[in-house]
């Protein structure tokens, strides 16, 4: 404890019972940053004790920085990167994200008609043994009308094809589709289970959310990376209660690891409300290796403490269609 003779900015100041409880539950990990604020705050002020009201404009003042949106949990670009195309960005050793703003800029951004978001969809299909058993001719008229149905819907929605063939059990087939309407996105689907192919296709799993972009509208473009990993994330209850100032600080942490892997891209999308995870994380990179240690890394950080540990990610191959058509048989 500082003496009476110590500096008056080194001098202890008294908390009420109240503010003491707020601190209490803070993390542990940041407690004493917290505390340190509060102290500052008061001292400014010119306050002579540290109450409930103080720790109450300490987060306000925290939660309203534009870098610590709640469900920000990955590092935004800066703006020269995100008008760079996707292949630019990469080669310069930028991390280009899109993540998803906080509830105050978003009413912001909305109100000045420069914000908007783009729908994503992401659908893993698993292909029945039966049709390796077809005859080619019936395989080749399967594969080109999926193949027609993907080209007719390309002036609505902007579709990636990815090969899951030996490296996931369950699907062998992963698109993911960008555009604005659900409508659209449900009646694509429904033409492509009625396709022959469709047929002896299983919508094995979807993941779905919102892209969101600053400035002038366009749809999100996904890198020409080799691999795609996905992974859905929820957020235990214990996460959704703790304050935004602290989930703040958890955030930055995140950001911070991501900021060590400059070749992978790293993409939010927002899914709570939407879908069952609160957000998807998608990964794009040409190396395997470096997916793994970013994962890894990752789960280093204190934000792992509050997900959900069932929920695993998928790793694909980008390929074209054709080429996935001709690896699921025929």
């Amino acid at each position: 404890m500082p003496t009476e003779g110590a500096p008056e900015s080194e001098k202890s100041i008294p908390w009420t019972e109240d503010a003491q409880a707020l601190l209490k539950k803070v993390p542990f990990f940041i407690r004493k940053n917290v505390e340190k604020e509060a102290e500052e705050y008061a001292r400014a002020n010119s306050m002579t004790k540290v109450d409930a009201g103080v720790i109450a404009r300490v987060k306000s003042s925290k939660s309203d920085k534009p870098e610590e949106g709640a469900a920000s949990f990955v590092q935004e670009s800066g703006t020269e990167a995100e008008n760079q195309a996707p292949s630019e960005a990469s080669a310069n050793g930028q991390v280009e994200v899109v993540s998803t703003p906080s509830r105050s800029e978003e009413t912001a951004r909305s109100s000045e008609g420069s914000y908007s978001r783009d729908l994503s969809n992401f659908s893993l299909f698993r292909l029945d043994p039966a049709w390796r058993k077809l005859h080619p001719t019936e395989m080749g008229h399967g594969k080109r009308e999926f193949h027609e149905i993907v080209k007719s819907y390309s002036n609505q929605i902007s579709v990636f094809p990815y090969c899951l063939v030996g490296l996931n059990a369950n699907s062998d087939l992963l698109l993911w589709r960008i555009g604005t309407s659900l409508d659209i996105l449900q009646e694509m689907t429904g033409k492509l289970l009625s396709t022959f192919l469709g047929r002896y296709l299983v919508l094995e799993k979807t993941y779905n959310g919102y892209l969101t972009h600053q400035n002038t509208r366009s749809i999100f473009t996904p890198t020409k990376n080799r691999f795609i990993h996905i992974k859905p994330v929820v957020m235990n209850t214990e996460w959704h209660q703790l304050a935004p100032f602290i989930r703040a600080v958890i955030e930055k942490e995140t950001r911070d690891v991501a900021s060590r892997f400059p070749t992978i891209r790293l993409t939010v999308m927002a899914s709570h409300g939407l879908d069952e995870s609160d957000f998807v994380q998608i990964m794009e990179s040409d190396s395997s290796e470096h997916l793994v240690d970013m994962s890894n890394a990752l789960q280093g950080t204190q934000g792992y403490r509050y997900i959900e540990a069932s929920h695993r990610g998928i790793t694909a191959i980008t390929r074209s269609m054709a080429d996935i058509l001709d690896l699921l048989g025929g």
